[in-house]
């Protein structure tokens, strides 16, 4: 991957294979008692296993899709609780880097069940596919124990000075059994055998990787039986996902991109066709309008079982044009307190979004807002008017990227 302004800042720290290095390069050198503080000699180490934390790890495109040279990607990762994670890139030349933390996100701290992204919006470069045909892994490590947290504006965390880690070459690991991987069986068509080497390199590589991380990050870095109960570590989790860099020769070459317009308008009539939702455009937007009798009950915004097929056949449309963002916005009628239908409606937006999201539609892409009573389409004074202002509407938006 093309990291532009971030390469130079990250090679700094690709000893994030510390958690990877057994303690070999500086204790060969010198005993490992020297130059230690009297609280680094006395430090215990004590075996704790856990395995507790859950990781989820997805790219724009699922995990394992093929992607071509100088194409962009988005990596969107997220954990079921507070920690700290280190997402690290295994290139198609073998080569390890770290992908977060970094100079836009310098601290590795995340919250449990908030969605982070590389590159994040405020980037000011993209993520672009480069190198050699072949497979990258993308591993993630995480931990509730606080002392994996880390500045990368601070440099390379402490237990790299405490453990004596200067970083491991994995040239000479040997790949093994590749073959019999998903990776290999799953290969895309026209792979070539650079490619091939490539795969059977990495393959091997990720699987030391993630085995020298469990055991090093199930030892805790210093004694904890001395810590009350509650603050001691609880655990940790890993996961990966990989893909295929495919060179540009194996692609057909690509159809010319339709003008937004256009892109708009191929929505708005596939929209059309699900029974019940009105799909117009509105300047440089698509608005898809799902009333609220659709979605939702009298005063709830618990989806209705019903709700579900045509919130699947909306996620589907929206992953066949990845190039939008979609605001999801709840309006309600004038009836009851004007506080509670504000905060009816945020609730209700929020719904559909978390729906759309767990179809597979990327988090980044989805965004909601409550407008309560505030911007009725027709009158309050009638039910059939009211009717019509209980309504979600999708406000669809073609990126600034779009075609680039």
């Amino acid at each position: 991957m093309k990291r532009s302004h971030v390469v130079k800042m990250f090679m700094i720290v690709v000893s994030f294979t510390l958690l990877s290095a057994p303690l070999v390069s500086v204790a060969q050198q010198r005993p490992r008692s020297q130059g230690l503080t009297p609280e680094e000699k006395s430090r215990k180490i004590s075996p704790v296993p856990r395995d507790r934390v859950n990781v989820e790890l997805w790219f724009d495109k699922q995990c394992g899709a093929a992607y071509k040279q100088q194409e962009k990607i988005m990596i969107t990762f997220r954990t079921d609780t507070d920690g700290y994670i280190t997402l690290y890139d295994i290139d198609t030349r073998g080569q390890v880097s770290v992908l977060f933390p970094n100079r836009h996100q310098p601290d590795n701290f995340v919250r449990g069940g908030q969605t982070y992204t590389v590159p994040d919006r405020s980037y000011s470069y993209d993520l672009v596919i480069e190198g050699p045909e072949g497979i990258e892994y993308v591993d993630a490590v995480a931990s509730t124990d606080p002392y994996y947290r880390w500045n990368f504006n601070q440099g390379e965390p402490r237990w790299v000075r405490e453990w004596g880690l200067t970083g491991r070459s994995y040239n000479n690991v040997r790949s093994q059994n590749y073959k019999k991987s998903s990776e290999y069986k799953n290969r895309p068509t026209g792979f070539s055998a650079v490619g091939e080497q490539s795969l059977a390199k990495n393959y091997a590589i990720s699987r030391q990787i993630r085995e020298d991380i469990r055991s090093k990050i199930v030892t805790s870095p210093r004694s904890i039986t001395e810590q009350p109960r509650e603050q001691q570590p609880r655990d940790y989790g890993t996961t990966t996902c990989y893909f295929y860099v495919m060179a540009d020769q194996s692609y057909p070459p690509p159809a010319p991109y339709p003008s937004r317009e256009e892109y708009l308008r191929q929505q708005q009539q596939e929209f059309q066709q699900i029974p019940g939702l009105d799909a117009r455009q509105s300047g440089r937007r698509l608005i898809v309008t799902v009333p609220g009798t659709i979605l939702f009950d009298n005063d709830s915004y618990a989806l209705r079982y019903e709700a579900r097929r045509d919130l699947d056949q909306i996620a589907d449309i929206l992953l066949r044009y990845p190039e939008t963002s979609v605001t999801v916005a709840g309006h309600t009628d004038s009836r009851g307190h004007a506080d509670y239908n504000q905060r009816l409606s945020e609730y209700r937006a929020q719904s559909v979004a978390n729906y759309l999201v767990s179809r597979g539609v990327p988090p980044y892409r989805i965004s909601s807002v409550g407008y309560g009573e505030t911007m009725p389409i027709a009158s309050n004074s009638n039910e059939s008017g009211r009717q019509r202002n209980r309504r979600v509407e999708l406000d669809i938006r073609v990126n600034q990227q779009y075609g680039q």
